[in-house]
């Protein structure tokens, strides 16, 4: 019996709710209102989705860009460049999780084309095992490929002034540093190193010519103009390390577990040299990510104002329907419904406006992520890591925002409901 008093309850107190909604024309201005609040909350909700998905993509893309150019886990030793590195490269690779291990040299130096020159930093790499990481940004994948052999030039011999063919390592570079210093296919570049060796002259600096053999697109101004790749044996031979390499770019199965497996891989290292440590993508980039998620932080609660002011008009709606309801409310009461079933009839109307916005704004944001998805908007090339408005499409981030704009919406009315049930049935009966 209970039960079912229970839900006659229910049932009377949706019956009434909407038929309030469905106002006559006496009352149409309220309806308007209605309907302007379900609309303003609808672009509320659809602005916010579209800016967070937008947030999403540009972080997704970055990250992309980030762990193509870079390792997931970086291995190096605080005592300088690693010798005899092939055991503990052998060892790194049985770690689980780890799908490569690929040593790497990097060091400072300076590049100079004609009259124009630029600080950069060249890493030594085995080509073989970055082919599907930086290779896929190279402009040409075939000068990616190139990196491995030696370039056949023809250069002025200083002694007898004649022509000669030598043969120069490649470099890859960016796009940036192609237009800084104005480099074209097969460029003669000269690369000084700043470590220095004896001479008959003295201490001279390191000096060697390379050929640009093509360039790569990152999308990351400041890699593309500051960073040129070379096959690992180059490296090695201009900067005198011998054998010798700088350290061991990680890759594993999910760069989300990759301070989980630099945690495995530091057991590992300590086994093998105490000097060795181990560093993931998410601790060497933590000040930018936390940067990132601090903006994106910073644009989901200033946007969702726009719905706060939305649920504004919910509670004006709602106050004047309480108003125009009065004489309904005092009959209800004096039929036996009590207060609190009052404050069911116009929380119900209100979480009705609000819910339907809220579902509209979610399908319009969802169309519009979808429709720049399909159809793109171009953006400033050079400004930004892509030529067109990255979108990501985040079940999570409708999530929240729909249950965030729900709340709202059920916040905005409590004033409204409270005031409806607080109301007397003989003082509003008395003056009718």
């Amino acid at each position: 019996m209970v039960e079912s008093g229970t839900h006659r309850s229910v049932s009377l107190v949706r019956r009434i709710a909407l038929r309030y909604l469905r106002s006559k024309r006496s009352e149409a201005f309220i309806t308007i209102l209605s309907y302007a609040s379900i609309l303003g909350v609808a672009l509320g909700v659809m602005v916010l989705v579209i800016v967070l998905a937008i947030m999403s993509g540009f972080e997704h893309e970055l990250r992309e860009r980030l762990l193509g150019t870079n390792s997931h886990i970086t291995v190096r030793s605080l005592s300088g460049p690693i010798r005899k590195w092939q055991d503990i490269e052998k060892r790194l690779a049985e770690v689980s999780d780890v799908i490569s291990v690929s040593p790497y040299t990097y060091h400072q130096a300076l590049i100079q084309f004609q009259d124009r020159s630029s600080g950069i930093l060249i890493r030594g790499i085995q080509v073989a095992d970055e082919e599907k990481n930086i290779g896929r940004f190279a402009v040409n994948p075939a000068a990616f490929s190139a990196l491995e052999k030696d370039i056949a030039v023809e250069v002025v011999d200083p002694e007898s002034g004649s022509p000669r063919e030598a043969l120069l390592p490649g470099l890859l570079v960016g796009e940036e540093l192609v237009r800084t210093l104005g480099l074209v296919p097969d460029s003669t570049v000269s690369v000084f190193s700043p470590s220095v060796r004896p001479s008959p002259f003295g201490l001279m600096p390191r000096f060697r010519r390379f050929v640009v053999v093509g360039s790569y697109r990152s999308g990351l101004v400041e890699y593309e103009n500051a960073i040129a790749y070379t096959a690992l044996e180059n490296a090695q031979k201009f900067f005198g390390l011998g054998d010798a390499i700088s350290g061991f770019e990680v890759r594993v199965e999910n760069p989300d577990r990759a301070p989980q497996v630099s945690e495995r891989l530091m057991s590992t290292l300590k086994e093998l040299d105490s000097h060795l440590y181990a560093q993931d993508w998410t601790e060497a980039n933590r000040s930018l990510w936390e940067a990132l998620q601090l903006e994106k932080t910073a644009y989901f609660f200033v946007l969702l104002l726009l719905v706060v002011l939305a649920s504004v008009s919910i509670v004006s709606t709602l106050i004047m329907l309480v108003l125009e309801k009065r004489r309904d409310i005092a009959i209800l009461k004096t039929l036996g419904v009590s207060s609190r079933q009052i404050g069911r009839i116009f929380r119900l109307q209100g979480m009705v406006i609000g819910g339907s916005g809220t579902v509209l704004g979610l399908l319009f944001g969802f169309s519009g992520c979808v429709l720049l998805q399909r159809y793109g908007f171009p953006l400033p090339e050079g400004i930004f890591p892509v030529s067109e408005l990255p979108i990501r499409i985040d079940i999570g981030n409708f999530a929240v925002v729909g249950c965030s704009a729900f709340v709202i919406c059920f916040l905005a009315t409590i004033y409204p409901s409270r005031r409806a049930a607080s109301l007397r049935p003989a003082e509003l009966l008395r003056y009718e």
